[in-house]
């Protein structure tokens, strides 16, 4: 075969035959698909123009990014269980005939490992100073503190976790953004109670939340409760899309829209509780819920005017 530097020569030589021009003032019906944003609110955000004090952030999910999902004493979420076990879709009887224990045909990609985040604090937060951002947004897992979903002793290994990745943010100068549930339940309390389906669950949630802002209030200022609650009861309880994977009726998706409006109230009220002491120190805000196209923060779902299906 020819050295590397002759091919490359061969396909320049081959692109040359093809005529590539744009006049000036070509790119303007580019841009032109931009004059009217889709909310008048968007205005602002076109052509290089933003607000002042706009948060330059990334964000990630637990489930998403951190791994090691068996390591230290962590209880499995309702997203292993999902991974682990996925249901088949209706009509599809390929699981049903499948001893227990033994491996799905439909398995999906799992976040076991994911990028592995929880044993690479230092390489993956390195990558903030490469973008510059200004704050960072991540999750909590639930059953990584609290393996059981419940009060009682916790896992000091996964709160040594996020206290070093709290400190590493520090030491990097972005402000943290935590969300303390992104749709990972811890499963013993989805086995206990049905999951959001309980309004039981409101108690254990406040808990939790009371734990978080104990222990991280005074590196934390700003806190999302509950990411996309409209993902979590409609495609976890009704559709079955998504973990825990239930087939109910829209009535079971409207009944834990409900629970889990109550559930963010409760977490809501522990933190304004917490801000009388400044969360610990902290001084932090606590936001209700993370929607698309909300004052809270921009979320990865987009929604656009024909669209149906909104919480």
């Amino acid at each position: 075969p020819p050295p590397p530097s002759l091919s490359l020569l061969l396909v320049l030589l081959g692109l040359g035959g093809r005529r590539l021009r744009a006049e000036p003032g070509d790119g303007a019906q580019t841009w032109a698909r931009f004059s009217r944003p889709p909310a008048p609110e968007a205005a602002g955000l076109f052509q290089g123009t933003f607000p002042d004090g706009f948060l330059w952030a990334v964000g990630s999910a637990a489930y998403q990014t951190e791994g090691g999902w068996q390591q230290h004493g962590k209880g499995a979420s309702i997203w292993d269980t999902f991974t682990h076990h996925p249901l088949a879709p209706p009509g599809d009887s390929r699981n049903a005939s499948l001893p227990l224990g033994a491996p799905s045909p439909l398995q999906p990609a799992t976040g076991d490992v994911a990028s592995d985040s929880y044993n690479n604090v230092f390489r993956d937060t390195e990558a903030l100073r490469e973008l510059g951002v200004t704050h960072y947004r991540f999750s909590i897992s639930w059953a990584r503190v609290l393996p059981n979903g419940s009060a009682g002793v916790p896992n000091r290994e996964g709160l040594r976790y996020y206290r070093r990745l709290l400190e590493r943010l520090r030491e990097l100068g972005v402000q943290p953004v935590v969300t303390l549930y992104h749709w990972d339940l811890p499963q013993r309390l989805q086995d206990a109670y049905g999951g959001w389906a309980n309004r039981a669950l409101a108690d254990h949630f406040r808990d939790y939340a009371e734990l978080c802002f104990r222990h991280f209030g005074g590196q934390v200022k700003y806190w999302i409760t509950i990411d996309n609650p409209y993902v979590v009861a409609w495609h976890g309880y009704a559709t079955g899309r998504l973990a825990p994977g239930i087939r109910g009726s829209p009535r079971l998706g409207y009944l834990v829209a409900h629970n889990l409006l109550l559930v963010s109230a409760r977490g809501q009220a522990e933190g304004h509780a917490g801000e009388t002491e400044g969360l610990h120190r902290g001084q932090g805000e606590v936001w209700e819920l993370s929607l698309p196209q909300t004052r809270l923060h921009l979320d990865t779902c987009m929604w656009s005017p024909g669209e149906t299906e909104q919480f």
